[in-house]
This record gives C-alpha cells, structure tokens and sequence, in this order.
C-alpha cells in the first residue's frame, strides 16, 4: 500500500507540479524598416521555411502585403507572424525571389529552442550589395557596411562553411521581439 501511495503521490504531484510546455508561438513581431540609402527602397519579406531553412512544420509564412517602396530618410513597420522562417531585403535588379544575389536578413524566429529562441543574422553569402543593420529589442545589433565586414557582423562572400562556427549569428530571448533593419546604416 506504501508504494502504491508513493506512486499515486509522484503522478499526482507530477501532473500539478510540472513545468509548462515549451510553447513556440509567442506571438507577432514587428519590424521597422528603415531606409538611409540614397534611393528609395523595396524591402521583400520571403518565407524560408521548408527550403532554405530545414525548419518546415512548426514554421509560418509570411502572407501579409510586402511593405512597397520606402523613400529615402523613411520607415515602416510591418508584422511578422510568430514562428516565421525567412529572409528580408531590398529589391534589386540581382536579387532571386528569396534574395539569391543580394544581402539579406536572415531570421528564426520562436524556434522553441531554450538557448536561441530568436536567431537573425546578415548574409552575404551570394552577394553583397548594400550595407544593413539588424537590431532587436534588448538584444545585440548587427552591422555590415562593406563586403569585407567580417565574420563578427555576416557571413561574407562566398563563405558556405558558416565562418566555422556561425558566428555572424545573433540571439534573443523568447517573447514578442521587434526588430529593426536599417538599410544603408
């Protein structure tokens, strides 16, 4: 009867004393979008998810309007869905339609991982074609303003090995982060 009572204590205390569930949806983040370059800009939000990022069924796509253009010395802001997956940029004539050819921001967001449930970085892995910045609330900010920034601030030119150790990766707590990509900082 001892281990019986022990037993029944254990899964009762278990099922009123364990720790929540990781939750992954925290919901929305907002992005301002700033442009500091000489022209106007057309920022693009592309879903990675499932292709460029192993990242597939916990990932949301991003299907609101695309921001349009920005004019110089102007921002918006636009919404992200908790758990997107992808990429943003400025549209040029170079850039594929998930960026290929252009530096990007790249962003995992509510990965359910503990230890970086956000992660963005600056990519110029296919080519690099304009400075960015990425900051997010409370957390590191990124800058790449030439195409020899270095590993520290984005992945360079070329460089599939990930600078070795992924370096060029930022991380920031779970919760609703915003963000703030600055074009041309």
């Amino acid at each position: 009867m001892f281990i019986i009572g022990c037993i029944l204590g254990v899964l009762f205390a278990s099922s009123t004393l364990a720790a929540p569930p990781l939750v992954r949806r925290t919901g929305a983040h907002l992005f301002t979008l700033v442009n500091q370059c000489e022209d106007s800009i057309t920022p693009i939000f592309a879903d990675t998810r499932c292709g460029y990022s192993p990242r597939c069924d916990d990932a949301s796509s991003f299907t609101a309007a695309q921001p349009g253009s920005i004019a110089v010395g102007k921002s918006t802001t636009v919404t992200v869905p908790a758990s997107w997956v992808g990429r943003v940029f400025a549209q040029i004539d170079s850039c594929g339609e998930k960026g290929e050819g252009c530096t990007m921001g790249e962003f995992n967001l509510d990965s359910g991982n503990m230890y970086t449930p956000q992660s963005y970085d600056i990519s110029n892995i296919q080519s690099y074609t304009q400075a960015m910045s990425i900051g997010a609330a409370g957390c590191d900010t990124v800058t790449c303003s030439s195409a020899d920034c270095g590993c520290t601030n984005a992945y360079p030119e070329g460089d599939m090995t990930g600078c070795g150790n992924d370096s060029p990766v930022r991380a920031c707590s779970a919760g609703n982060i915003a963000f703030t990509i600055t074009f041309c900082p």
